[in-house]
């Protein structure tokens, strides 16, 4: 099986920021930001973990990565393991509920770092097709830029068949940069 993946990036230069600042803007009265930086308060670890448990909807994602569950214990270990690396994560939350429907995430090596990655961006399957992502990840852009004013770039890697987040990321100011192929063979196929 072959997986077609686009590196993307996106320059935090005014034209970004400016876009991003408009989509930021974009009404969704029955919804509001979270946002938050290292371990997710109590109130949100779980529905955070349902969330995160939905990155595996988009194409090729278990190629990517193995299935595992996202209960409060596996949030803590998945946070615990960033290794000193600066965690942002935004999230939708319908009004007046608690509950997360949308979370993206993205780290930052140092402080003093010039390039953050963004991870996993995900939205309940009932709540898709409105505009939270690109709303979400609109005002993470803005966020990481006030956090951390030295990043000058994000980078990310999607699926080329996942078309509604290639939109987002386009929306957001995300552009490609290269291209790579993710190869799964039997090993078995590989013997002489």
């Amino acid at each position: 099986m072959v997986l077609r993946l686009e590196l993307h990036e996106q320059r935090l230069d005014q034209d970004t920021l400016r876009r991003c600042h408009e989509l930021a803007m974009a009404a969704h009265p029955d919804h509001r930001l979270v946002f938050w930086q290292g371990a997710a308060p109590a109130d949100r670890v779980a529905p955070f973990g349902r969330v995160m448990g939905h990155v595996l909807d988009a194409p090729g994602a278990e190629l990517q990565m193995a299935s595992r569950a996202w209960d409060t214990a596996a949030v803590r270990a998945w946070e615990a393991g960033m290794g000193g690396r600066h965690l942002l994560v935004g999230a939708v939350v319908p009004s007046p509920s608690d509950e997360v429907v949308g979370a993206t995430v993205t780290t930052v090596a140092s402080w003093e770092a010039r390039v953050a990655e963004q991870h996993d961006t995900a939205v309940l399957p009932g709540h898709r097709g409105g505009g939270l992502a690109r709303w979400m990840k609109a005002r993470q852009t803005l966020r990481l830029h006030e956090l951390f004013p030295r990043v000058e770039s994000v980078t990310v890697t999607v699926n080329q068949q996942n078309a509604p987040m290639l939109a987002v990321n386009r929306a957001v100011g995300y552009r490609l940069v290269r291209e790579r192929l993710l190869v799964e063979t039997s090993t078995h196929r590989l013997r002489t």
